[in-house]
């Protein structure tokens, strides 16, 4: 599954776009956040791999603004694992393992759109690369 970050205008976010893309294309999106009200919002979605240049050009073709969220990067170098993003993920995926180490699980991370771990990192350890739409562009085949 691949992570898109969409982006609704607040002209176009009372249309149920979402809902018109999973029946017109039969592919399931799961809502991973949403955060929206009237005026716009954003949506992290997964998308089947296979299907996520058909499911991008949909949404674009109906004024969304699309993206691929970078996830954190973290210099184990650096990081101390005194776990002080661990209580601030809201995902959870970030954890204390057995031999209290912090381990991050990228599967479960939303990465660039929440950062919570970055600033809390006493080492700076952990990054959040910023990602902007000409880069996302570039990721799609469309």
């Amino acid at each position: 599954m691949a992570r898109v970050l969409l982006r609704f205008s607040e002209s176009i976010v009372e249309e149920p776009i979402i809902a018109q893309i999973i029946l017109e294309l039969k592919i399931p999106i799961n809502i991973i956040t949403a955060h929206v009200d009237s005026k716009g919002g954003e949506v992290l979605a997964e998308v089947p791999n296979e299907a996520l240049d058909k499911v991008i050009k949909a949404f674009r073709q109906r004024g969304a603004v699309v993206s691929l969220p970078k996830l954190i990067e973290v210099d184990s170098e650096k990081c101390i694992s005194c776990g002080a993003c661990v209580t601030l993920c809201p995902v959870e995926s970030i954890k204390i393992d057995e031999d209290k180490s912090v381990v991050f699980d990228k599967e479960k991370c939303i990465g660039s759109i929440c950062s919570a771990c970055v600033d809390a990192c006493p080492t700076r350890a952990i990054k959040s690369p910023k990602q902007n739409n000409a880069e996302a562009a570039a990721n799609c085949k469309l």
